[in-house]
């Protein structure tokens, strides 16, 4: 990929006074094979387990404390994100900022994007990818012995209930739910069938109306409550999200498909920079602009993270492989525009910081160095671990940065 990138920015700037930016594109797409995403995710035949999909999705019966719900943190007007830079789980209230003012709890990365994830190219999930298949193995946390999901997707969306602060609730001598009862000091997969026992404890044997509803829409969806296990409620609600937030066409699906219009002159500009001497295709690729692998762009790890001494170690973290240390997946761009902040701490407030720092990364630390002098001493760290792919970049004005910007927002 990096040779057929080197050559393509070869004929780009040997032949640029021989092309105008359709042309120029035109052998983009040649050279990068693009396609429109396929948007298309079958609509699920069995209505009824969709349906009992947004109820799970809906209901904060799944959570400890019974405060809060998948829906808390995936809202439609922050583009099926929560709209902060790291998410707020138990314990918190209302949407958007003022969830930072209600005594949750700060679950220490930022919440990612719904969208497009029923694709059949989303293979892996999370930052980190804990959630992933391999072959015809999904990987989790849980081991070999949890069988049954249908995809990647129902696996990954289980995950957020066996986690304390997004589900579980606050574990204290003076006061626990039953759902912390159960889990204990459990790990792996004994806290898998712990949780799963609680919650189907709750749905059976809970009698107002929202529960007697849930058990009615789960019998029409074919699963007995009596018999429900956390695989079945991974299963409907991946089915819930891969039917709900399926990806939109976007403008430059369109153009792909020959509107030569759908574009803004500064998209078509910033398209063949994307694709070209920004080097940006090397890891956004395909429909969903992503490689799905793992690389580190030296993001600052400021005050928090989930592991030792306050940092996220990224893709380490899983592997405890050095070599992965401060990687995390390639994020998708679906609709790239309406889900800021970004980054995995979502340190970077607008699309142009985080594009800037791709390839001026000390830009971002002289900006904000009042507030992130706790990295000084990690800074040489953090810019040791930076893919190199990197230094291969060759952007020069803001103007440049600005024509990317606006290509992200037609994809």
């Amino acid at each position: 990929m990096i040779i057929l990138v080197l050559l393509f920015t070869l004929a780009i700037v040997t032949d640029a006074w021989a092309l105008d930016l359709d042309d120029q594109i035109d052998l983009i797409k040649k050279v990068y094979n693009l396609q429109p995403k396929n948007c298309g995710v079958p609509i699920i035949d069995n209505r009824a387990r969709v349906t009992a999909g947004r109820e799970l999705f809906e209901s904060k019966i799944l959570s400890g404390n019974k405060d809060i719900s998948c829906r808390s943190c995936h809202l439609d007007r922050f583009g099926s994100t929560d709209g902060l830079p790291l998410a707020i789980g138990v314990g918190g209230d209302g949407e958007g900022k003022v969830r930072y003012q209600n005594g949750g709890v700060l679950v220490q990365r930022n919440t990612l994007s719904l969208k497009g994830r029923g694709h059949p190219q989303f293979k892996a999930f999370f930052w980190d990818g804990k959630a992933q298949q391999d072959g015809q193995r999904i990987v989790t946390q849980f081991g070999n012995y949890v069988t049954g999901f249908e995809s990647p997707l129902a696996a990954a969306a289980i995950l957020p209930l066996v986690e304390r602060d997004e589900f579980l609730g606050e574990t204290s001598y003076l006061a626990s739910n039953d759902i912390q009862a159960k889990v204990g000091d459990k790990v792996y997969y004994d806290k898998y069938m712990a949780v799963g026992e609680a919650i189907r404890s709750r749905i059976i044997n809970s009698n107002d109306a929202s529960t007697r509803a849930l058990r009615e829409k789960l019998s029409a969806a074919g699963i007995d409550p009596q018999k429900l296990e956390l695989v079945d409620i991974g299963n409907l609600l991946a089915q819930f999200i891969a039917d709900e937030f399926r990806c939109e066409e976007s403008n430059w699906d369109r153009y792909l498909k020959g509107d030569l219009q759908a574009l803004t002159t500064r998209q078509k500009e910033g398209a063949v920079l994307f694709f070209g001497k920004g080097r940006c295709a090397s890891c956004h690729d395909g429909e969903l602009f992503s490689d799905f692998e793992y690389h580190s762009i030296g993001t600052p790890q400021g005050e928090f993270g989930p592991h030792s001494r306050h940092r996220d170690i990224g893709r380490a973290g899983v592997t405890n492989r050095l070599e992965d240390l401060y990687r995390f997946r390639t994020p998708p761009l679906i609709e790239v525009s309406s889900t800021a902040p970004y980054g995995h701490n979502g340190v970077f407030q607008t699309l142009e910081e985080v594009v800037t720092h791709h390839y001026n990364p000390m830009e971002f630390y002289i900006k904000h160095r009042d507030y992130y002098l706790i990295d000084y001493y990690r800074i040489g760290k953090l810019m040791g671990s930076r893919d190199k792919l990197l230094t291969t970049i060759d952007l020069k004005s803001k103007d440049e940065i600005e024509k990317i910007v606006a290509f992200l927002k037609a994809i």
